[in-house]
């Protein structure tokens, strides 16, 4: 794997220092501070990937995939062992960048610290212990991948890593249509749930509509977007519909905010009429209205079942509120009460489908202030980004912490190691600014 030897490498013209480049008095990277009546923005040409993308790719690809599905049994284990590896690679082989990494993001590194030290507590502390590790190397692994791919580079190989997932679950749904249905019609592709299949085209939209709005390969984006959107609603998955029109909801007011003062008056008076408007109607309704909200989007009252888990979940976070249990000990530990939840659910369930208590039955009170505070700098950095250079690419990371906050109340994409979502929440994180020495 070939990367640079420090960050003093990073070239004048590299994209992901590209808010750094010299541009003309009153911008920044060519940016106009100063926001005008109307703005013109010019595209800017993304560098090419080269082969080192390859294998990121294909770890977007089939990481996610159940490798049962495809008849290739231990499929995720040997593609996340190849993350791993490339996470120890990267500290071995660059540890003046690696050190400067970590200096530049150390509230995350607060995850795999935390999952690793509950062992001392946990009431299974080998496998917290083991699964910290593999935390740990999860993130090391996108900090490697932002270092060497830049955020350009990222988005891209997110977008070509899904759109083989696509391809390959169109190609299994026609070969094999009894493994890609369940019962009720809805389609988890190669993939081991609709939720997995609908969480990715979700993210697979944000993608391809930043790439496509900044003039990268537009037949090629605009195809996967719409293919993305058609197997999302295959997918029956209501979640991950939700989450795919609040990823993007982001994206309409970057539209707006670049096209100048007027455009983005205009909208905002719209949008502050149609929030009276919901919170007249809301108010109006009440419950009915949540009720009707519900029925529409294919869930009952207590979401497919998910209330029954978070009560499981609170019901143990206050035997242990302060540090809770330790890392995955929950689901490992035979005194829990896991078992009957497993009983009672009739799933082999490993994860509450709400991060937060998962954390909090993990770590207690200690673990909901990290991951909150890892969640809001993560927001502060992205943003502070994005003010820096506002093209659609540096739009990216907005728009997956956006759909990603949703997720956390839903499904369980972070804290977890060997997560897509981890993995990429890591890389979403911008480099800091290197020093200037006279």
């Amino acid at each position: 794997m070939a990367v640079r030897r420090d960050l003093a490498a990073f070239g004048p013209r590299d994209p992901e220092l590209a808010w750094l480049q010299p541009g003309d008095e009153g911008s920044v990277a060519g940016w106009p501070l100063g926001r005008s009546g109307v703005r013109r923005h010019r595209t800017i040409a993304l560098p090419r990937l080269g082969l080192s993308a390859i294998p990121w790719i294909l770890l977007i690809m089939l990481a996610p995939v159940s490798g049962e599905q495809v008849k290739l049994p231990g499929l995720e284990k040997l593609v996340w062992l190849g993350a791993d590896l490339a996470a120890l690679a990267f500290l071995v082989l660059r540890r003046d960048l690696g050190s400067t990494l970590f200096g530049s993001r150390p509230i995350i590194l607060l995850w795999p610290a935390l999952a690793i030290l509950s062992a001392t507590w946990s009431l299974t502390p080998g496998i917290s212990v083991y699964h910290g590790v593999q935390l740990l190397a999860t993130i090391v692994a996108g900090i490697a991948l932002r270092a060497t791919m830049g955020l350009s580079g990222i988005v891209r190989i997110v977008f070509l890593g899904l759109l083989g997932g696509q391809i390959l679950s169109v190609v299994l749904g026609v070969a094999a249509p009894g493994l890609t249905r369940g019962l009720s019609g809805e389609w988890s592709g190669v993939y081991s749930h609709k939720n997995v299949l609908g969480g990715l085209m979700s993210l697979q939209l944000l993608c391809a509509a930043c790439l496509f709005l900044q003039g990268w390969q537009r037949a090629l984006t605009g195809a996967a977007f719409l293919g993305a959107l058609a197997l999302l609603a295959s997918s029956h998955s209501a979640t991950a519909l939700v989450a795919g029109a609040l990823g993007l909801a982001p994206l309409s007011v970057i539209i707006a905010w670049r096209q100048g003062n007027l455009v983005t008056g205009v909208c905002l008076g719209f949008a502050i009429a149609l929030a009276g408007i919901g919170i007249l109607v809301a108010a109006t309704y009440g419950a009915d209205l949540s009720a009707r909200l519900l029925s529409d989007l294919g869930k009952d009252t207590t979401l497919t079942g998910r209330t029954i888990l978070w009560q499981f979940g609170i019901d143990q976070f206050w035997r242990e509120p302060v540090i809770g249990i330790g890392y995955k000990a929950y689901w490992e530990s035979p005194i829990t009460t896991a078992p009957y939840l497993h009983f009672t659910t009739q799933q082999k369930l490993w994860f509450f489908h709400n991060n937060f208590i998962d954390v909090a039955v993990a770590f207690g009170i200690l673990g909901l202030i990290v991951f909150t505070g890892v969640m809001l700098d993560t927001a502060r950095r992205v943003v502070q980004h994005f003010a820096r250079a506002p093209g659609y690419i540096e739009a990216w990371p907005i728009l997956f912490l956006t759909q990603t906050s949703l997720l956390v109340g839903f499904e369980c994409p972070l804290f977890v190691n060997h997560g897509l979502h981890q993995l990429l929440l890591a890389a979403s994180l911008p480099l800091l600014r290197p020093r200037q020495t006279g």
